[in-house]
This record gives structure tokens, C-alpha cells and sequence, in this order.
């Protein structure tokens, strides 16, 4: 039982655990930002942890140039985002595992306007129209494929590369998923 109502994961053969990245945890990387679970909703004005997949040339070219908004979505408009690393290191949809990247991002959500079901009114309008600067999908509505939550965020001057992160091969750390990409 965990006390502290954290997720908790116990691998019995140390075989299947890979270390993909060693990181110096300092005061200044540990609680500087919010690591806020995916069901919780997300506060007006705070800075949480995000996290956003992407292919290896992408991910240099957001290094170098931040990142472009997409033009349409679910949400409309904005970089889309997730706080779940689960969620966000199968994308993009249909390159190969080694070709991933995860950027470990930093976003100021500003004002947050939860979109919950299919057609929400504001569901593509939510900046344009109301002013808000994150779009927050919960995990569970069904609007998600995976059912995981997901982040909007209309200006990218908002978000601050962290880290990039390798991927690494879902079939070698997960070999019980069937089919890892289709979430």
C-alpha cells in the first residue's frame, strides 16, 4: 500500500527495468514545478511538468526554434501536450520506436478551461473566443483515444524545453503489450 496516494509499480525481474536516462536531482529540478497527476485538475496560473512526443529532427528543431502551434485539432489550435509520459512516448503514430523523442517541458497553464465530452461548446474556442490559455482534456471522457489526459496550450512562448528524453523500445521494456502503438 502506498501512503502517500503516489502510483507505485513493482517489476519482479530486474531484467525488464532499463535506465534510459540519469539525472542530478537537485532542490532546483525537484519542486521548482509541479508534478501534478494526470486526473487532477490542472490550477489557473501554476507551472507544471508536461511532457510532448515528437521525432528526433523535430525535437532539435523545437530546441533551436520552439515550438509551432498546430493549426487544428481536437482543441483547435496550440502545442498539445500531456502529463502523461505513458501517453506521449507513442508519438508520432507510425515511425519507428528509435526515431521517438519525449521533450520534458516546463508550462505556465495561465487560465485552464476543462473541455470534457464531444462537442463542447467551446471546444475549439476556448482562446479564441473565452481568452483561455490551456485546454484541458480529463482522462476518462472518451475524447482521447487512449482514454489519458491531454493538454492544449495556445501560445508556445508558454512552454520551456526541460529535457529531451529518449524512447526507448516499447517491445523490449514492455514485451506484454500487444500492440503499443495503437493507443
Amino acid at each position: 500500500m502506498v501512503l502517500c496516494n503516489q502510483e507505485e509499480d513493482c517489476v519482479y525481474d530486474p531484467k525488464r527495468i532499463k535506465v534510459i536516462e540519469v539525472m542530478k536531482v537537485t532542490e532546483d529540478n525537484l519542486s521548482q514545478y509541479d508534478h501534478l497527476q494526470s486526473g487532477v485538475t490542472p490550477e489557473d496560473s501554476h507551472v507544471y511538468v508536461m511532457y510532448h512526443g515528437t521525432s528526433k529532427q523535430i525535437a532539435v528543431e523545437i530546441q533551436r526554434n520552439g515550438f509551432k502551434p498546430s493549426r487544428d485539432g481536437m482543441l483547435g489550435a496550440g502545442v498539445y501536450l500531456s502529463r502523461d509520459i505513458q501517453k506521449v512516448i507513442r508519438y508520432p503514430l507510425n515511425i519507428p520506436d528509435s526515431d521517438r523523442m519525449v521533450l520534458k517541458v516546463k508550462v505556465d497553464v495561465g487560465r485552464v478551461k476543462v473541455i470534457d465530452r464531444q462537442r463542447h461548446p467551446m471546444q475549439k474556442t476556448w482562446h479564441t473566443e473565452h481568452g483561455f490559455d490551456t485546454a484541458w482534456v480529463p482522462p476518462g471522457v472518451g475524447m482521447v483515444r487512449s482514454n489519458q489526459e491531454e493538454d492544449c496550450v495556445f501560445d508556445p512562448k508558454r512552454i520551456k524545453v526541460l529535457a529531451m528524453l529518449k524512447v526507448p523500445n516499447l517491445k523490449i521494456v514492455n514485451p506484454w503489450l500487444n500492440n503499443p502503438l495503437q493507443n
